[in-house]
């Protein structure tokens, strides 16, 4: 076995092992159950609409192809807007749909539902002929909201499958495994775009209309076995929650937030730092665009991404287990805000994919240490009530950042002073997370 010296901490030589950072688990060891591996297979799954779709082709597409009769920072314009309302009635409906999976005892069915609804809208894209930027913007609007609102059950199911003590190990699983399933078939649809005759396609645009269409056979795929092999408790008797008792719901869930009030803190700070994060991604593709890149170095840079990403992300996770997750995410934060300041020179290709694998270097680690920071924070008795609100919290991230960026490249049309104000919102989620006392354990 090969190991490699990380820390040195209080006198104690801390290793890293292969089986350490993969966290393979032996025969004694019940942590990755079928279910769990099931629930692990739907983020590599859905994390194809992530990194394909949302981070790559579509802003790509809808620029070049849909949007073609539109001057760029027009398009980039209208794109944004559409992530700022997509994101907004995700922030309004959230916390009401939360509440009737609670009531209804629906995750799986709600899970399935909006997983469903989220492909279909997917698949129509490929459907869409050239200057259809309207309906392509309406189209991804709802395969967008989908996907999150999906969230919401899929989050609350780690708590159904998980002790706590494994939350963390779980979680970063997810993530990490999702940059490997979403990278996979990213690098698939990029070889197809950049090669197209090689798969039997006659353009480059032909190749991206069909890689919408990949993305949701492989979604729906790796959706299935969570579908079978989670079994929720049945209810004696179906409910119908009317407005009244699922705001009552709503309020009763908020009411014990104000009762602990670090995790309240928490999702203050993570609301700011983690819509920094998701704007990063949201829009990384069509600012390398708007200052002249081409398509085919965008696609590498985010190949890049996912499989930095995959086993950074595991390593975070190590790093978060022995020293703290709070470390962890001030490192993020921190690093977030230099690779702000830095994207604001970018000139080239080199310095674009630079900047790549350093978002997929502390990607997974933000995200990975967000979710079992707050699982430390919160009474395990109400994990899935706080999850819930959490997911919500951070999900709708990423409506002040794209709302700031919109507005910026309204007034000024200059990309890289709209990128600017993305770092304030990390400093501001940064100086919450000190408010935030030690973790519970």
């Amino acid at each position: 076995m090969l190991f490699t010296r990380l820390f040195v901490n209080k006198g104690y030589k801390i290793k890293i092992t292969i089986n350490n950072i993969f966290l393979l688990n032996n025969s004694s060891d019940k942590t990755f159950t079928r279910t769990v591996k099931s629930w692990i297979a739907y983020d590599a799954g859905n994390s194809a609409f992530a990194t394909t779709v949302i981070a790559a082709f579509f802003p790509i597409f809808y620029i070049e192809f849909w949007a073609s009769s539109l001057p760029k920072i027009e398009a980039t314009i209208y794109l944004n807007w559409a992530l700022v309302i997509c994101n907004f009635s995700i922030l309004i409906s959230a916390p009401l749909i939360g509440a009737i999976i609670d009531i209804n005892e629906s995750t799986k069915k709600s899970l399935s539902i909006f997983t469903i609804i989220s492909i279909f809208f997917v698949s129509l894209l490929y459907f869409l002929p050239l200057g259809s930027w309207f309906l392509a913007l309406i189209f991804f609007s709802i395969a967008n909201y989908c996907f999150s609102i999906a969230l919401i059950p899929y989050d609350k199911i780690l708590t159904k499958i998980s002790v706590p003590k494994k939350l963390s190990v779980i979680s970063n699983h997810g993530y990490a495994w999702g940059y490997a399933g979403g990278g996979l078939l990213f690098l698939v649809n990029a070889l197809m775009s950049i090669y197209p005759s090689s798969f039997g396609l006659a353009s480059q645009s032909e190749a991206i209309r069909v890689s919408f269409l990949t993305v949701s056979v492989w979604w729906l795929i790796f959706s299935i076995p969570l579908f079978l092999n989670y079994q929720e408790a049945k209810s004696s008797k179906i409910n119908y929650p009317g407005l009244s008792r699922t705001f009552i719901k709503i309020l009763s869930t908020l009411r014990s937030l104000s009762d602990y009030r670090n995790a309240f803190l928490f999702l203050i700070a993570f609301f700011f730092f983690i819509d920094g994060a998701h704007t990063v991604i949201y829009l990384a593709s069509t600012f390398a665009l708007n200052i002249g890149l081409e398509t085919s170095s965008i696609i590498q840079a985010l190949i890049l991404v996912q499989f930095v990403a995959f086993p950074a992300t595991l390593i975070w996770g190590y790093i978060a287990d022995r020293f703290g997750d709070r470390l962890v995410l001030y490192i993020t934060i921190a690093s977030y805000i230099c690779i702000i300041l830095y994207s604001t020179s970018l000139t080239n290709a080199i310095e674009f994919y630079i900047l790549a694998a350093w978002v997929g270097t502390v990607q997974g680690g933000i995200q990975g240490s967000s979710r079992s920071y707050f699982a430390k924070l919160i009474p395990q008795e109400k994990a899935g009530e706080f999850f819930g609100l959490y997911n919500v919290v951070g999900k709708v991230g990423a409506i002040l950042g794209p709302l700031m960026v919109g507005t910026l490249l309204t007034l000024y049309g200059n990309v890289r002073i709209a990128l600017l104000p993305i770092a304030v919102l990390f400093i501001i989620g940064g100086l919450l997370l000190t408010r935030v006392k030690n973790e519970i354990v």
